[in-house]
């Protein structure tokens, strides 16, 4: 992450702090290292950024959009932890030390 960028990093300690940068579509979010864990355990995780540009990937990503939705709908996950695995997928996933780092795949672009 470039320094200019790290100003606009939003950092997660839990899953409101995520959920709330999350719907504020923020365009980084640091997950941290005391986060991590529970965040990797109960979250639906977007794809990695080394898949990214892979296209059986990409072409799931945009095919597999309406069945994750159903399948999100009838998820047995709270409330909260649905809404997270919904608007995650917006983003790419990328290792940041002992840190997790989002960011919006439209900033690939």
């Amino acid at each position: 992450m470039k320094e200019s960028e790290s100003d606009d990093c939003f950092v997660a300690n839990n899953a409101e702090e995520l959920l709330s940068a999350l719907k504020n579509k923020a365009p980084y979010i640091l997950i941290t290292k005391y986060y991590r864990k529970e965040f990797q355990q109960n979250t639906e995780l977007p794809m990695p950024e080394e898949n990214f540009f892979s296209g059986t990937r990409v072409a799931a990503g945009v095919g597999g959009s309406p069945v994750f939705l159903l399948m999100n709908l009838f998820s047995k996950k709270d409330k909260q932890q649905r809404k997270i695995d919904s608007k995650i997928q917006k983003y790419i996933l990328k290792e940041h030390g002992e840190d997790l780092l989002l960011y919006l795949r439209q900033l690939d672009y």
